[in-house]
């Protein structure tokens, strides 16, 4: 099977988010979707060349710049603020989340032809986006910190961004853009609900918070 460089470069954002499973430095985990998503900025530019879509150019670089740059500065700047060191890792085992990961990506590369489209050429990428999806939900879900449930987050909507990237035409560019934007003002707002869980908890454990329920 041929493989194409935008499947192997979508492969390596897929690998990138398994490392991520099994790590647990808040920091570690900031550097890895950040660089999961100067990824996916490199395929969007890709795509607007192979595509001759312009507007593709345009919207890779507001990826790097928003998603890729801005993005992990503020949680990276948030992690400092909030002095996280280490910890909130997985609430299973490292080992568990990192082989639940590989398992991941392996049911999705096998699952990879039955979601494709086969016109857009770009097989591989589908399970690849498909990974990275799930993959984020599993980092939301086995994540003790709050800003580390933000990552699982922001891997997920990479899923999503890819598969649409790689599987479609396309949006229109101010819809695309829109969406990019929209996650950051998420993220901002995430930021802010986690620094006033930080000042009235003096933490920012969410396992901790079942004890409000009695």
């Amino acid at each position: 099977m041929h493989i194409s460089q935008i499947d192997l470069l979508t492969a390596i954002a897929a690998m990138l988010a398994v490392g991520m499973c099994g790590t647990a430095g808040t920091q570690t985990l900031v550097r890895g979707v950040a660089a999961q998503t100067v990824l996916l900025g490199i395929i969007t530019m890709m795509l607007g060349i192979k595509l001759h879509a312009p507007h593709y150019l345009w919207l890779g670089g507001v990826v790097l710049v928003v998603k890729a740059i801005a993005i992990p500065g503020y949680l990276a700047w948030a992690v400092h603020k909030l002095r996280i060191r280490q910890g909130g890792g997985p609430t299973i085992s490292p080992v568990l989340a990192l082989l639940a990961g590989c398992g991941i990506l392996t049911v999705s590369f096998f699952l990879a032809p039955r979601i494709a489209v086969d016109a857009m050429g770009n097989r591989g990428a589908a399970g690849m986006a498909l990974a990275l999806l799930l993959i984020g939900m599993l980092l939301m879900l086995t994540r003790r910190y709050a800003i580390n449930q933000v990552i699982g987050f922001l891997v997920l909507e990479n899923g999503i961004f890819l598969y649409g990237l790689t599987q479609t035409h396309g949006m229109p560019l101010i819809v695309e853009m829109g969406v990019v934007f929209d996650v950051l003002v998420g993220v901002l707002v995430a930021g802010v609900v986690i620094f006033r869980l930080n000042r009235s908890f003096e933490h920012i454990d969410v396992t901790q918070l079942r004890g409000l329920r009695h």
